[in-house]
């Protein structure tokens, strides 16, 4: 159960102006009102209604059944900061706290632009790297000594752009990943979003100690006493293995649930509370994928992540440190900066 020292729940997501325009974003199973301008917010929603039902918030448990009641609140805070800020069209990192109370408050501030295709990528396929410019679009044009020099644009003459590359769409930063150098022990706290995190700051403060709290686009990969990767400090992880992308189980404290309860939602005996899924299970939980008997590795239920196990982008599966080599492609993503790519650096 939760610890003696007080916390709130929580859960951070992206407002976005861009994602009204999104015919994903739309959709009944991440939206509750659409268009909607929140990134996947019925995701964010369960994640913080399980912790909830976990931690014996009842009161917030009994707050977040109403899924258009919370987007109606979400947006009306989101306004007012808005109305009050100098940009108003800019994307928004939404940090939701909940207290024991029931009690919401909203932490708001802006974050990057990104394209529609960083938070609802098509595929987790390698990002292609840039084509070369062609020579014709970067020598500088040398007027002929026997026209005397004297070519000149007329009105409907133009210069190609310096680069065949250049785009007016954001482009998506890359990640450099860095992998901890000691395990993260699992308990309810690394399963479900809490204000209880000093863990990841810990771990942060280890691979990162010049600098733990930026750039934002540094991660570092936790693992947990089994010596299988969990999740990164702000991000769910992606890696290529066996000709797929795969990301860690999520874990199941005490080992209450297995594979049968995963896919037909039914648990055996009268007892059907537990120790961190939902105290009612049901079919289909998160849209993962059917585990094995094996207990989760132990990190967060994220909302892309279970947004690409949907898709069928990845596969729930063990992922060893020993199997971790510098220099090797991974995916992480977050319900605020969607899907990013990055390489293992030592």
């Amino acid at each position: 159960m939760s610890s003696t020292s007080a916390f709130n729940l929580f859960s951070s997501l992206r407002y976005d102006p861009l994602l009204l325009t999104s015919d994903e974003n739309s959709q009944p199973a991440l939206n509750f009102i659409s268009p909607s301008p929140f990134y996947m917010l019925v995701y964010h929603r369960d994640r913080m209604l399980e912790a909830a039902q976990h931690f014996e918030f009842h009161e917030v448990a009994k707050k977040l059944v109403d899924g258009e009641a919370l987007h109606i609140a979400l947006l009306a805070h989101v306004q007012e900061w808005i109305s009050k800020a100098e940009k108003k069209d800019e994307p928004l990192k939404v940090r939701v706290l909940f207290d024991k109370a029931a009690n919401m408050s909203l932490e708001i501030s802006p974050v990057p632009s990104v394209p529609i295709s960083t938070l609802y990528p098509p595929s987790l396929n390698l990002p292609k790297p840039p084509s070369p410019p062609h020579p014709a679009n970067t020598e500088v044009f040398k007027p002929s000594p026997l026209t005397g020099g004297a070519l000149t644009l007329g009105p409907t003459d133009s210069l190609p752009s310096n680069s065949s590359t250049e785009t007016s769409e954001v482009q998506a930063p890359t990640w450099t990943i860095r992998l901890d150098s000691s395990p993260t022990p699992i308990s309810p706290f690394t399963l479900l979003k809490t204000t209880n995190r000093s863990f990841y700051d810990i771990s942060r403060s280890r691979a990162l100690p010049s600098n733990p709290s930026a750039p934002a686009c540094a991660e570092v990969m936790l693992f947990n006493e089994c010596q299988e990767l969990t999740e990164g400090t702000v991000t769910s992880l992606y890696l290529f293995r066996g000709g797929r992308w795969v990301t860690p189980p999520v874990g199941v404290p005490a080992g209450e649930f297995t594979s049968g309860v995963l896919k037909d939602g039914e648990k055996k005996g009268d007892d059907m509370s537990d120790e961190g899924e939902l105290r009612t299970p049901f079919a289909g939980r998160w849209g993962h994928s059917v585990r094995s008997e094996k207990v989760g590795s132990g990190g967060q239920r994220g909302t892309t992540r279970r947004w690409a196990l949907a898709k069928g982008m990845c596969m729930e599966e063990p992922v060893g440190v020993d199997t971790v080599t510098v220099g090797e492609g991974v995916w992480v993503s977050n319900g605020v900066r969607g899907f990013g790519f990055g390489k293992v650096v030592e």
